[in-house]
């Protein structure tokens, strides 16, 4: 877990069985990004630009919620939205998903998190946590037992609960 020390520095400690874990979700969650959704093109400027993405939402509920429609009453504008900016939200968040490996991977224990280091941790759970959440079919709704025996609502609530303790450790 997440814990402030002294001079607002942020450490991290985990058992073995805590990276193993991690390390495969965030695999996992990466193998879901790099799904190829772009669209072949022939204009150069589009590909040079990154602007050669899908202008379609994902058929795939848990991408669909990573990747949300931007204007969702204008078809057109979500589409070249998504189009303009999807590619580069991918890469933003696999990158942030290799920084939590790294981090994963460090030998001390505790490891000290940099500030940068935690807000990669706090894009990796989230999307994490999105991508559990839409696979186990979580919502908002009030009535949803979060107390269930499912070994995913297991997994779910120590993702919330890591990524509440490093919202302490940075307030």
């Amino acid at each position: 877990m997440f814990e402030s020390g002294l001079n607002g520095q942020i450490t991290l400690t985990l058992d073995i069985a805590e990276r193993e874990v991690l390390g495969q979700l965030f695999d996992q969650v990466e193998q879901l990004l790099e799904e190829l959704t772009s669209q072949d093109t022939s204009d150069p400027l589009e590909l040079m630009l990154g602007m050669n993405g899908s202008t379609q939402i994902s058929n795939d509920p848990a991408l669909a919620r990573l990747f949300p429609d931007g204007y969702s009453e204008d078809e057109h504008a979500s589409a070249d939205f998504r189009r303009f900016t999807e590619q580069d939200l991918r890469q933003q968040k696999i990158a942030a998903l290799n920084d939590v490996r790294k981090g994963i991977q460090a030998t001390a224990n505790p490891a000290v998190v940099s500030a940068p280091e935690a807000q990669s941790w706090l894009k990796a759970l989230n999307d994490l946590r999105l991508v559990l959440g839409t696979r186990l079919e979580i919502s908002d709704d009030d009535d949803f037992d979060f107390d269930g025996d499912e070994p995913g609502m297991h997994l779910y609530n120590y993702l919330t609960y890591l990524q509440g303790t490093l919202i302490d450790a940075l307030n």
